[in-house]
């Protein structure tokens, strides 16, 4: 009787045993796992301006368009347009530039080709443009601006030498973001139409470097 009185005895005092050493080995996990050392992670806010999807834009520009067989010219304009989504957009173009003298008037001195009235130049022009590579720049560690380059193609028609001339005109330009309602475009573009004025038609070439700022409403 003793004997199984002290083996019910020692049975209840290792259950104690084990019931108290849990709590202890919890406490023992849980200092463990406050003195592990977590990183400080800052994260930084960037400051970016986006353009919405249904946005109109307005852009005054200026630069230079090279004729072929003239020389080059400053040419000034403004465009107006509509971004139908963040990668398509639609924009229409008035420029105004002037021609100078052909390369034959310079070697030859003779007579003008043309008169003064006919060597300003005017062109109309509606494009479609796809926004290719989208990007950043950034100016500080918490200043980002977004980028793109875009692809842009369309119709027009160009007032030169006294005719209306059908024209074809595709461009490639670098857009800068710096606010939400403001940008800054390079942008480069070919403008092709048949000129005359040698006796035959033929297909010319005549590129267009611009500087545009853009508003957007």
């Amino acid at each position: 009787m003793e004997v199984r009185f002290r083996s019910i005895f020692l049975a209840v005092l290792g259950i104690i045993a084990l019931l108290t050493s849990v709590p202890a080995a919890a406490q023992s996990d849980e200092d463990e796992e406050t003195g592990l050392i977590e990183p400080q992670i800052e994260r930084v806010v960037f400051d970016e301006s986006l353009i919405d999807s249904d946005d109109f834009e307005f852009a005054v520009y200026a630069g230079y368009l090279a004729l072929e067989d003239f020389d080059t010219n400053i040419v000034t304009g403004f465009k107006i347009g509509y971004h139908i989504s963040e990668d398509f957009f639609v924009q229409g173009s008035f420029g105004m530039s002037s021609s100078g003298e052909t390369s034959f008037e310079r070697l030859s001195g003779g007579a003008p080709l043309l008169s003064d009235d006919e060597r300003g130049v005017e062109y109309y022009l509606v494009t479609l443009g796809f926004n290719l590579l989208p990007g950043e720049a950034f100016a500080t560690d918490s200043t980002t601006f977004n980028t793109v380059l875009y692809l842009s193609a369309g119709v027009g028609t160009t007032q030169f030498a006294g005719e209306d001339r059908f024209t074809i005109a595709y461009a490639i330009g670098h857009r800068t973001l710096f606010a939400d309602g403001f940008s800054v475009d390079v942008e480069m573009r070919n403008l092709l139409f048949e000129m005359d004025i040698f006796g035959e038609n033929d297909q010319t070439n005549n590129l267009e470097f611009t500087l545009s700022l853009n508003l957007f409403i």
